[in-house]
């Protein structure tokens, strides 16, 4: 198993949907998502990565976006709201030049937050993207205070061999 810290920086999210209710601000080592004035019918999307929904990554960030051996990613993040807010997570795989899976799965925030979601590798996915829909309604701060991406690498199985 391969693992490592993702740098939390604004450049590495991109809003999504209704951008222009959407700020985003690093403070130190946390990324702060500020939603104005949204209403619920609007669409409030912050994708990790680049690209629009249906394309891999661009090549800046294919290194973090990138399956590499794994069989299965694990991504673990903490984010905290100062009130409840239903989140629609999506866990998006790619090959070199479009979109071969998503699935979808609902959390909600209160306070401080650790989520961990798993991503099963499709056959012939390369990349992967993860995308939080927030349902909100007026003003809010989200903070993002960790992200973390777990590799997991299948074991070659070895033939076994008894001795008569």
């Amino acid at each position: 198993m391969s693992s490592r810290p993702l740098e939390l920086a604004s450049y590495q999210f991109f809003p999504q949907g209704n951008r222009e209710k959407i700020l985003l601000e690093e403070d130190g080592k946390e990324v702060w998502f500020d939603f104005q004035e949204a209403d619920p019918t609007d669409k409030l999307y912050i994708q990790l990565f680049d690209q629009g929904f249906q394309y891999p990554p661009s090549k800046l960030y294919r290194s973090d976006a990138s399956f590499e051996q794994a069989e299965t990613i694990t991504l673990t993040c903490e984010l905290e709201t100062t009130e409840p807010c239903d989140i629609q997570i999506f866990k998006m795989q790619y090959g070199q030049k479009k979109r071969m899976h998503s699935e979808t799965e609902w959390l909600t925030v209160d306070g401080p937050t650790t989520c961990a979601f798993q991503l099963n590798r499709v056959k012939g996915a390369d990349y992967f993207k993860i995308a939080f829909k927030f349902l909100l309604e007026g003003d809010m701060r989200v903070r993002l205070m960790m992200l973390h991406i777990n590799r997991l690498v299948p074991l070659k199985q070895e033939e076994s061999y008894h001795v008569i």
